[in-house]
């Protein structure tokens, strides 16, 4: 299990937020057939990089029968994680593997269902479905 930590700095107005209010905790499993990357925290631009390395796991062989987002921890989700998240989903329609969504909670919740990303994605409420 790798476990990696990405702040995003100076809010635009130029203050310092905390830094655990601005902090993308990512945490990747292999289980099996399934990658588990579980996000905790904020999944915007900053930490896109981190979670494109940890799909990276899909060039080598053998390549998992599944990938889960585990977005329970999520509290804010901008357009650049939601746009990997889909870009995933793709890849698996494409190369044969799944790509199952764990819902987050609040207004990270709320992103899915406005762009309606989340009636095109596998999405669950829970771990044990997954």
């Amino acid at each position: 299990m790798r476990e990696h930590r990405n702040g995003n700095g100076p809010a635009a107005n130029g203050s310092m937020r905390p830094h655990h209010e601005t902090c993308l905790i990512l945490t990747v499993a292999e289980a099996g057939a399934t990658l588990r990357l579980r996000l905790t925290g904020e999944f915007d631009l900053a930490g896109v990089g981190a979670v494109e390395t940890a799909l990276d796991r899909l060039d080598q062989a053998p390549v998992p029968g599944r990938v889960v987002f585990d977005l329970r921890d999520l509290r804010f989700l901008d357009v650049a994680g939601l746009r990997t998240i889909l870009r995933a989903d793709a890849r698996g329609r494409a190369e044969a593997f799944e790509v199952v969504v764990i819902r987050p909670r609040g207004t990270a919740s709320r992103v899915f269902t406005l762009t309606r990303a989340g009636e095109q994605l596998r999405m669950v409420d829970k771990t044990e479905t997954v």
